[in-house]
C-alpha cells in the first residue's frame, strides 16, 4: 500500500487546529503580560532601579525635626520644691560637602541601573525563546501524533492483507504474527505520542496561563536562509559587544573597581555642613526676670577624620579587590561561554540546512523504497515483513524532518539571542514559516 501524502497532510492539518489559530506572535506578546518568570523580572527591575535614588540621597540635604515635652520636679536647698513643664522644638539641616564615598556609590548604582537594564532585556529574550521552544514543542507533538495515526492506519491495512492472505494460503502465519507485532508497537507508539501531547500543550499552558484552542502549523516547504551575515567570527565580535549575558558581567566588574576605590575612601577625611534652630521653654534654666524661653540657631562645618578602626578598613578593602578579581574572571568566563554558544547555534543553522535538505531527499528516497517494496511484495520477491520495515523508515524519517525543521528555526532565534539582538521582529520573521 502506497501511502497517500495528501492524506498525511490533511492529517498533520487536522492534528493542527482550527483555521484561525494562533500563531507564534501572538502567543510571545500574551507571555509578555501572563508569564510569571517574565512579571517577576520586571518587578526585580522595578527594584534594582531604585539604587540609584537612593545612592544620591546620601549626596543630598538631611531636614529633621524634633519636638520634646517634660514634667519636671526640682529639688533645692533653701527653696521650695518646684515642679515645671520643658518643651523644645527643634529643626536641623545637615549637608554632606565632602564624602568621597558617597560620590562613588552614585556611580555604582548607574552602573546597577545599566545592570538591571541588561537583565530585564535578557529576560525578555527569554521569554522568546521559552515561547518558541514551547510552541514548536506542540507542534512537534501534534504531528508525532498525525504519523503514529497514520502509521497505525497504514500498519492495520497491512494486518488485514496478511490475514487475507493466511487464509487463502498465500501467506504464512509469519507475516501476519509480524504485522500484527508492528500494529500493536504502533498502537502504543500512539499512546505514547498522546500523552507526550497533553505533557507539551501544558508546558504551554505554564507560559500562557491557558492553553491555545489551536496553533498555526509549519508551511511546507520551509523556507531555509543561511545567517546574515554569513561569518561566524561577525556573530561572535557582535556577541561580544551586545550580548546582555557580557553587559551584565561588564557591569558587575565596573562595581567591583568602584567598591575597591568607595572602601579605600574610608581613610579620607568627611566635611559636613550642619545648622539648627531651636525653640527651648525651660524654666528651671531661667533666673528671674529672664524668660525661660529663647531661640538658639547654629550653623557651622564638621570635620571628621578617621586615625584607626581596629584594621576594619583595610579588610573591607581587601575584601573589595578580592570581589574585583572575582568579577573579572567572572567576566572572562561570560565572554567566553557567549563566544561558544554563539558559534555553536551558528553551526547550529548552517548544518540544520543542511540536515533539512538531506532529510527531504531522504523522505524521497525511503518513499521510493516503500514502492518498489510493495511491488516486489505484489510480485512474490517481497515480504510483508520488507513493507512494514520499509514503511517504518518512511515514517521515520518523517519524524526526523519535522524535528530538523523546528531545530532550525528555534537555532535561529537562539544565535540572536547569544548575540543579544533577539527582538520581535525577528520572532516575526520566524513566525512567516507558519501556515495562518
Amino acid at each position: 500500500m502506497k501511502i497517500s501524502a495528501f492524506a498525511l497532510a490533511l492529517a498533520l492539518a487536522l492534528a493542527c487546529g482550527p483555521a484561525a489559530a494562533a500563531d507564534l506572535v501572538t502567543l510571545y506578546r500574551d507571555a509578555l503580560v501572563s508569564d510569571p518568570v517574565y512579571q517577576s523580572a520586571r518587578a526585580q527591575y522595578q527594584a534594582n532601579i531604585e539604587a540609584l535614588p537612593q545612592a544620591r540621597a546620601g549626596y543630598l540635604p538631611q531636614l529633621s525635626a524634633s519636638a520634646s515635652i517634660f514634667r519636671d520636679h526640682a529639688q533645692r536647698d533653701g527653696v521650695p520644691d518646684a515642679d515645671f513643664t520643658s518643651k523644645s522644638v527643634a529643626v536641623t539641616l545637615a549637608q554632606p560637602v565632602f564624602r568621597p564615598q558617597n560620590w562613588i556609590a552614585i556611580t555604582q548604582a548607574q552602573q546597577q541601573v545599566l545592570q538591571a537594564q541588561a537583565l530585564l532585556a535578557s529576560a525578555q529574550q527569554d521569554v522568546g525563546l521559552r515561547v518558541a521552544q514551547a510552541y514548536f514543542d506542540v507542534l512537534l507533538a501534534q504531528d508525532n501524533v498525525a504519523l503514529s495515526e497514520a502509521q497505525k492506519s497504514a500498519i492495520s491495512e497491512q494486518l488485514a492483507q496478511a490475514k487475507r492472505n493466511f487464509e487463502v494460503g498465500t501467506a504464512t502465519i509469519v507475516d501476519t504474527l509480524n504485522a500484527q507485532a508492528s500494529f500493536d508497537q504502533s498502537a502504543a507508539k500512539e499512546i505514547s505520542d498522546k500523552n507526550d501531547l497533553e505533557v507539551k500543550r501544558r508546558a504551554l499552558q505554564v507560559l500562557l496561563g491557558r492553553i491555545p484552542d489551536g496553533l498555526a502549523p509549519l508551511r511546507d516547504p520551509l523556507d531555509l536562509a543561511l545567517p546574515t551575515p554569513n561569518d561566524i567570527e561577525a556573530w561572535v565580535k557582535s556577541a561580544s559587544d551586545a550580548s546582555f549575558q557580557v553587559a551584565v558581567a561588564r557591569a558587575a566588574l565596573d562595581i567591583a573597581r568602584q567598591e575597591v576605590d568607595r572602601q579605600r575612601a574610608g581613610h579620607l577625611p568627611t566635611v559636613d555642613l550642619s545648622g539648627s534652630i531651636a525653640h527651648v521653654d525651660d524654666p528651671s534654666s531661667a533666673i528671674p526676670p529672664v524668660s525661660p524661653k529663647s531661640n538658639v540657631g547654629s550653623v557651622g562645618l564638621t570635620l571628621s577624620v578617621p586615625i584607626f578602626s581596629g584594621g576594619l578598613i583595610q579588610s573591607r578593602v581587601r575584601q573589595a579587590v578580592a570581589l574585583r578579581d572575582r568579577a573579572e574572571q567572572d567576566l572572562e568566563s561570560a565572554q567566553r561561554t557567549v563566544a561558544q554558544s554563539v558559534r555553536a547555534s551558528f553551526l547550529n543553522v548552517t548544518n540544520g540546512i543542511a540536515q533539512v535538505r538531506a532529510l527531504e531527499q531522504a523522505l524521497v528516497s525511503t518513499q521510493s523504497q516503500l514502492d518498489s517494496t510493495i511491488l516486489g511484495r505484489d510480485v512474490g520477491v517481497r515480504t510483508s515483513v520488507d513493507v512494514l520495515n520499509a514503511q517504518q523508515q518512511v515514517f521515520q524519517t518523517r519524524r526526523d524532518l519535522q524535528q530538523a525543521r523546528y531545530n532550525y528555526l528555534l537555532n535561529l532565534l537562539r544565535l540572536k539571542s547569544a548575540t543579544g539582538v533577539l527582538a520581535e521582529a525577528d520572532i516575526e520573521q520566524v513566525n512567516r514559516a507558519l501556515a495562518r
